[in-house]
This record gives C-alpha cells, sequence and structure tokens, in this order.
C-alpha cells in the first residue's frame, strides 16, 4: 500500500490563481532508454524443459471467427498476453535467477535481429526467405536476453513501466526473477508495470526470453527485441500511459480561420485517496497562447479522462510538403499542498490539418484534392534485418521522398514509433495498418493500444484493419457465412476505432468480395490490384470512398536485363508480376475519386522470393532493392510523382556479346519529347505520353547512349547518356554523411561502388570488397541488392552486384574519427572518415 497524502482543501483556490506565473519544472517524468548493455545467449535453457509451453488455443481467444476456421496469418488462437501463471513462472530455470553467470553470454545493444545472422538454408522456410529459424530449426528459435542495471533509492514510491516497442515474437519477461507476463505478438508494443517488483537503491536484474519457433506473416520477420525498450518513471498521480490525444477541427472542415484544439487526457492515481489536481496545457511551438488550467478529483486507483478544448489562430497546415509541428506542454500539480506539489510532466507533438474522404472527389488534405503516390513497405533492410537504427529510418524514409512518394503503407502491421516520427519530421503520410483482424478480447485489445499510441501522429491518415483476408472476403465456401462475420468483425474493429480516433476513417485492403460483406460496412473501399473492378463497383456505391491499398506488383531485379531462373533474377523490363506501373498510375492518375494508391513495394525485402525460389531469397517487388538503390523503374515513378526534370536510359550499356544484336533502350522522363543518340548519331525523336515511357530498338555497338529531353516549347530542359565502361579500376565509397553523434545509436550509410579508370561506375562488376573499420564505431551490416545473394550480412567483407554494395556503421558513445577503409584485388581502394562528434545523449540507463 502506497502512502496517502492530506492536506487542506482550502489550498486549491490559492494553487490556481498563483501557481503559474512563470513556466514550471520538468524533471518528475522521465523516460529513459534501455538499449545498452545487454547480454545475449542463442538456444533455449537446458532444463527449460517444458516450463514454458502454452496452449495452442487459448479459450479467450476462440470466437466464431476461430472456430470456423479463419484463414489467418497467426496460429489460430495463439492470443494471450499475460500468462496465467506469470509470476512464479520459470522460478527454477537457470537464465532466469539473478545470480545466473551470464559472462560468456554474447555482448550486445538493442536493437537486436538474431535472425538476419543465421546462415541461408534450402531446407528452411521460403517465405522467410530461407533464414534457418523456425519449423525444423529449433536451436535457432529461441534466445535469451539479460541485462543488470540500477536503480536510486529515491525511485521508490514512483511507478516504474518498462516499454517493449517491440519483439519478435511470444515473449516472455523476468524482472528480479519474478515473471512479468508473456506477449506473443511481434510487432505490438506492450509494457509492464514493474514498481513492486523493482529493488531501489540496487541491483535488477532484467530476463527476456524470445521464440520465434512460429511465424506471424509469410515474409521476413526477424526474431529478438529488434525495437527499443524503454524504462519510464512517474509519479503515483500521473498522466497515463499514451494519456493525451490532441486533435485539430475547424468548422466544415475547412481550414481557415483560428483552429479549435480538442485535448484529451487521461489521469491516473495509484494512491489509495482520491486526489485533487490541476492540469496546466502550455504553448505551442514559438505561438504563445493563453496557459489552459483545469482543476479536477481522481479517484483512488483509478484513472479518469477529461476532454477541454483550445483556440489557436497562428498556426502552419501540416502536409508532407511542409510538414509542420507543434508541442503541446502538459503539467500536473498536486493541489493538496498550499504551495502545490508537482506531479508530471508531458510534451506531446501534433500537427495541425484536415483530413477527409470524398467519394467523388477522393482524398483531400487541408480542404483540397491530394493524391496519394505510396508504397507499401515491410520491416528489414539489408544488414540490419528488422533491428533498423532510428538514423537508418530516417534514411529510408528520405528516399521515397527522393522517389517522389508522399505516403506509405506499413504493410502489414503497427509500425516501430520511430518510423512515424520520421514521417511526421520529414513528411509522409501513413497509413497506419493492424496485424491481424479478429473480435477476440485479445485482438481489440492490440487495436486499442496500437491507436492510442499512434493517434497524435500527423503523418497517420487513416486505419488499415487488415489485409486480403480470404475467409472475411467470401473466397470460402460458405460463403454468405463469412460475410456475416466478416460485418460483425468490421463493426466491432471499425466502432472502437472511431471511439478512440473520432478524426480518422478505416479501410481493409482487399483483393475479392468487393460489394460484400467488408465494402457494406468499411468507411474507406480498399483494392488490391484488379483495377478493371473499380469503375464497377463506383457505380454500384457512388457514396463509397474507394483507395488503392495495393496497386502494382512488379518483379525486377536492380541491373538485370534478362529472365534468369537459375541465379534467381528477373528482367528490369517490367514484364513479370501482376502490374507494373504504366499498368495503374495512368488509370489512377485520371480517376481521382480513387484517392491514388500504394506500389508493392518501396523497398525490397527479404523473403516472398518470386517468381523463383531458392537460390533467390528475398523479394523482387521493390522500386528500390534492399539497400535502397535504385532499379530502372524508380524513374517512371520520379518522372510521374515528381516536378523535376527527370530522363533515364535503359539498359546500361555494356554488352560485348551483342555487338549487332537488337537491345530495346527504354526511356523514362516527364519531358515532352525525347531524342535519343547512339554515338552521336540521331535515332530519332518521340513524344512522351502522359504517364507512359518511350521505346527504342537498337542495334548495339559500344560506346555512348544518350538522350536529350525538350518542353512543349522545343527548348532543351535535361540530358543524360549511358557509356560502354571500361574495366574495373578502383573503389569509391559515398557516405550519407561526414559527420555523426557519438551516441551509441547513431549510424552512417556508406555506399560503395567499383568504377573503372575514368570514374564510371562497372554495371557489371561483381568484385569482392573487404572493409577495415577503425576509431570509435563498428560495421553493424553489410549488403548489395543482390535478391540471391547467400553473403553473410554481418560481416567485413560483401561482392558488389551489378557495381554497388553497402556499409552500414554505427557509433559509439566516444567521439574521434572514425575511419572505413575499402580494399580488393587488382583494385584501388577507398577510405573515407567520419567525424563523431560529442553530443549529449538520450537520457539512457547504464
Amino acid at each position: 500500500m502506497r502512502r496517502t497524502l492530506f492536506f487542506p482543501v482550502i489550498a486549491i483556490l490559492f494553487f490556481a490563481t498563483n501557481l503559474f506565473a512563470t513556466e514550471p519544472q520538468t524533471s518528475p517524468r522521465e523516460k529513459l532508454l534501455m538499449d545498452f548493455g545487454w547480454k545475449f545467449h542463442l538456444g533455449d535453457a537446458p532444463d527449460a524443459g517444458t516450463n514454458f509451453d502454452y496452449p495452442e488455443v487459448s479459450d479467450l481467444a476462440k470466437t466464431k471467427l476461430n472456430e470456423i476456421g479463419k484463414e489467418g496469418n497467426l496460429v489460430t488462437g495463439d492470443a494471450t498476453h499475460i500468462d496465467p501463471t506469470a509470476g512464479d513462472l520459470g522460478s527454477g530455470v537457470s537464465f532466469v535467477q539473478s545470480n545466473f553467470d551470464d559472462s560468456k553470454w554474447w555482448k550486445l545493444n538493442l536493437p537486436d535481429d538474431w535472425a538476419v545472422g543465421l546462415p541461408f538454408d534450402e531446407k528452411a522456410d521460403v517465405k522467410h526467405g530461407f533464414k534457418a529459424i523456425g519449423p525444423g530449426f529449433p536451436q535457432n528459435s529461441i534466445g535469451w536476453y539479460r541485462k543488470e542495471f540500477d536503480l536510486p533509492a529515491g525511485d521508490k514510491g514512483k511507478i516504474l513501466w518498462l516499454d517493449f516497442d517491440g519483439v519478435y515474437r511470444n515473449s516472455l519477461v523476468w524482472l528480479n526473477g519474478h515473471c512479468l507476463g508473456r506477449h506473443l505478438s511481434g510487432y505490438s508494443s506492450f509494457r509492464y508495470d514493474i514498481s513492486q517488483f523493482a529493488n531501489y537503491g540496487g541491483k535488477n536484474v532484467l530476463v527476456v526470453r524470445v521464440d520465434a519457433s512460429r511465424f506471424e506473416g509469410w515474409f521476413y520477420e526477424g526474431a529478438g527485441i529488434y525495437r527499443h525498450v524503454w524504462l519510464e518513471k512517474t509519479s503515483p498521480i500521473a498522466i497515463a500511459p499514451d494519456g493525451i490525444f490532441v486533435w485539430s477541427e475547424f468548422s466544415n472542415n475547412i481550414p481557415s480561420g483560428p483552429a479549435k484544439l480538442h485535448i484529451q487526457t487521461r489521469l491516473r492515481n495509484d494512491l489509495t485517496n482520491p486526489e485533487n489536481v490541476v492540469v496546466l496545457y502550455s504553448q505551442f511551438s514559438s505561438d504563445s497562447i493563453n496557459p489552459l488550467r483545469v482543476s479536477v478529483t481522481i479517484p483512488p486507483q483509478s484513472e479518469i479522462e477529461i476532454t477541454n478544448t483550445m483556440s489557436i489562430s497562428n498556426y502552419e497546415l501540416w502536409s508532407p510538403e511542409s510538414p509542420k509541428l507543434y508541442k503541446l506542454k502538459t503539467w500536473l500539480w498536486s493541489s493538496n499542498v498550499i504551495v502545490g506539489s508537482f506531479l508530471n510532466y508531458n510534451e506531446t507533438e501534433f500537427g495541425i490539418r484536415t483530413i477527409a474522404f470524398d467519394a467523388n472527389k477522393g482524398f483531400l488534405l487541408n480542404g483540397k484534392l491530394y493524391e496519394i503516390k505510396g508504397t507499401c513497405n515491410h520491416q528489414d533492410h539489408a544488414g540490419v534485418g528488422s533491428a533498423i537504427p532510428d538514423a537508418l529510418q530516417y534514411w529510408r524514409v528520405a528516399k521515397l521522398k527522393e522517389l517522389g512518394c508522399n505516403a506509405i503503407r506499413t504493410s502489414h502491421n503497427e509500425p516501430t514509433p520511430e518510423l512515424l516520427d520520421a514521417c511526421d519530421r520529414l513528411g509522409l503520410l501513413v497509413m497506419d495498418e493492424n496485424r491481424r483482424m479478429d473480435t477476440n478480447a485479445w485482438e481489440l485489445n492490440e487495436l486499442k493500444n496500437q491507436i492510442l499510441r499512434d493517434r497524435n501522429h500527423p503523418s497517420v491518415f487513416i486505419w488499415s484493419l487488415g489485409n486480403e483476408e480470404n475467409y472475411l472476403q467470401g473466397g470460402k465456401t460458405n460463403a454468405d457465412e463469412a460475410h456475416e462475420v466478416a460485418i460483425e468483425t468490421v463493426n466491432a474493429m471499425q466502432g472502437l476505432a472511431h471511439q478512440l480516433d473520432p478524426t480518422r476513417l478505416c479501410t481493409v485492403a482487399m483483393n475479392g468480395g468487393w460489394g460484400n460483406g467488408i465494402s457494406t460496412v468499411i468507411d474507406v473501399q480498399g483494392f488490391n490490384y484488379h483495377t478493371g473492378n473499380i469503375d464497377d463497383f463506383h457505380k454500384k456505391f457512388p457514396t463509397q470512398p474507394t483507395i488503392g491499398t495495393e496497386v502494382a506488383s512488379s518483379r525486377v531485379t536492380r541491373g538485370i536485363y534478362a529472365d534468369d531462373k537459375t541465379n534467381g533474377y528477373v528482367a528490369a523490363y517490367s514484364t513479370n508480376g501482376i502490374a507494373p506501373p504504366w499498368g495503374w498510375w495512368p488509370y489512377y492518375a485520371t480517376h481521382p475519386f480513387t484517392s491514388g494508391g500504394f506500389v508493392w513495394t518501396g523497398f525490397d525485402y527479404r523473403g516472398e522470393p518470386t517468381p523463383y525460389k531458392w537460390p533467390c531469397i528475398n523479394s523482387h517487388f521493390g522500386v528500390m532493392d534492399m539497400c535502397g538503390f535504385p532499379k530502372d523503374i524508380y524513374y517512371y515513378y520520379q518522372a510521374w510523382w515528381t516536378d523535376k526534370p527527370v530522363l533515364h536510359i535503359m539498359p546500361h550499356w555494356n554488352w560485348p556479346d551483342r555487338i549487332g544484336k537488337n537491345i530495346p533502350v527504354r526511356v523514362f522522363s516527364n519531358c515532352k519529347e525525347i531524342e535519343l543518340f547512339l554515338n552521336g548519331k540521331s535515332l530519332g525523336k518521340k513524344e512522351m505520353p502522359e504517364n507512359e515511357f518511350v521505346q527504342w530498338d537498337v542495334n548495339y555497338e559500344p560506346g555512348v547512349l544518350s538522350a536529350k529531353g525538350f518542353d512543349e516549347n522545343g527548348k532543351l530542359i535535361s540530358e543524360t547518356k549511358m557509356e560502354t565502361t571500361g574495366a574495373p579500376a578502383e573503389i569509391q565509397l559515398s557516405p550519407d554523411k561526414i559527420t555523426a553523434k557519438a551516441d551509441g545509436e547513431d549510424v552512417c550509410i556508406v555506399n560503395v561502388s567499383v568504377v573503372d579508370a575514368k570514374g564510371r561506375v562497372v554495371p557489371v562488376a561483381d568484385n569482392l570488397i573487404h572493409f577495415e573499420l577503425s576509431g570509435p564505431g563498428k560495421i553493424i551490416g553489410v549488403g548489395n541488392g543482390d535478391p540471391s545473394s547467400h553473403e553473410m550480412d554481418k560481416a567485413n567483407d560483401r561482392k558488389v552486384f551489378c557495381g554497388y554494395a553497402q556499409v552500414i556503421m554505427q557509433t559509439t558513445k566516444d567521439s574521434g574519427t572514425i575511419k572505413l577503409t575499402a580494399t580488393s584485388d587488382k583494385l584501388k581502394k577507398a577510405t573515407v572518415k567520419i567525424s563523431s562528434q560529442k553530443t549529449t545523449p538520450r537520457l539512457f540507463v547504464p
């Protein structure tokens, strides 16, 4: 039982009139990063036995949807959150014990994906990229993490929250030998109150067992604590976790005049007496407004929700082109003392903007038609798998924006919060997708937590409740029953979403069943492919908004121009796939009611190799490869999604075995007219059709293939060329930055290329490059975009693929110069230096 405070009620009047003469302090709420200083062991504890087994089907998870055999992506019924035996669970297992000797375990920092470091195996799951994990590989499918840390004695009496942004998957967590609980999902965030189990003024031992034996999706998912872990400290009377929601409202949803800000706050009282508090909401960025003060009583050991409004007249609207953010500052004070007792402080970033869907106009942002030029994306990258550092998240978002992309769909799960932060700050809209469609209490709670966590992000413009749920779409035998269940499911999930967030609509990404079941109740109809069905749907359902949730599925390999089944490569001409770029964008671009759509995918990803299997180990769907190197189709989208002049020729011009033979030459451009030249001789002009490309058949001869682009007045506005290169001669290193933060988190992405004696990238080079690093940094991953490469991601060497490779370096907490040297037989070496500069790191637990 916690100590209860009692003071005269008369203090409230004095408090309310005098306390806020100056801005108060901001110390009683702490959020500390817990990513540093972990130990790791691959394999289960030798004495684990059956201690950690759990039922195949939880009684809590049984719903009509489970019973009739939903074709889900998670093992049926695998849906318990707090293990019924939590507390004593694992009490006799060696790895759980606080005094266990873990000195021989591997030392690492988070985020960590142990699966990416495993070898490839032809017997492993094809959809997960042939990594030796999951069914058939029990020795690689369970991992243990341990961390020791101290807590000050002064923390006693506070509420301590242990927050996990994401663990893949089936995690059990212990603190000082006490099991806090089990969390099964590999994608959702979760937290535990550790206050009563913490050792104040001494050592604490945190233990996490991760079991990735089962899969949730049909793509690479990684394994381990692959997102951040946090320790959050608050007073017993505090703003609840994810307890503030800010949204803007305008008259008739037209953004003009003052913005009405709604502020919803959940307050928590863990004491045994009611507590009188005052909440102060203060200024947004540099625009000073009168602070809002609210007095309220919180009942004992409970939460309450209060809603207030403020008006702000001097503001900038958030959009991908101008991602202006504001900050709401919230203080919580106890009014049970004469001079006030500071309890809690919170900062909430938000944007001011309006969103709407119109069945005929499409999507509206800030009152204007805004066409979605989006990409779907999974959450892995070359070298690091799913354990993507924050700086790499920002780098990937920036790459998408360079493409002309203005939105992403988080396929097929709730994203890491840091990705949403990057989208807020750099400017990308987000379709925030739920992992599973179901109506049991656990699934609905997962959706609830996702919305509470993400609803302040201005980048999030719609909730996606599910993806291609074949059964719910009526794709099985008993379609009528499926449609009935679908309506019940969507009504439950969408109703919850509307209750928690009245500002956004919901969709479901559907590849069939339009007009039935889900379609009859969902806010916005989602279309996966099947462009030919959209007009009929719009005629039959003229008041139903639509959006292209997944619209193109091109299979192309960067730098490869002929299908090669033996090596697992697909020609870059985009003749293999469900829908090439020019098969969907011309339709969507001329039918605004569709709202635009999301390409499958922005980046290649591990797993789901299509159309080939082994030796291919990752997808070919990306507009960019696993490293973020652009494929040729990148320039189709850039031409029609941006206003800058774009002129790109494909293929490369190194074809010694094809002299005199025909080569299809394709040009992607937004210029009005293109003229093609071979060794200075014009091959003719062609007018560029809107949202299309132009092509010539050219008899190959080595030299220079060049193009000129002209505007509507015949003025030359762009030139480009492809040259036949010489042999590989040297290595070039191109870092994304030359200064980094010495905080143990920052990364530098170094692109590696092999060039000839004239400095031209050799497009057929495959040299093996060796990397040596010195100074306060480390190599955390390498890659090259080759979808069939079986080289290790955690290594100090890598072959270039079609001329390119990539190294990802991470800083330590020490400042100094990081030096990366790249060498290869018969090539001139290259060196790059990065200045890792002293900085103030985020608050962290040592």
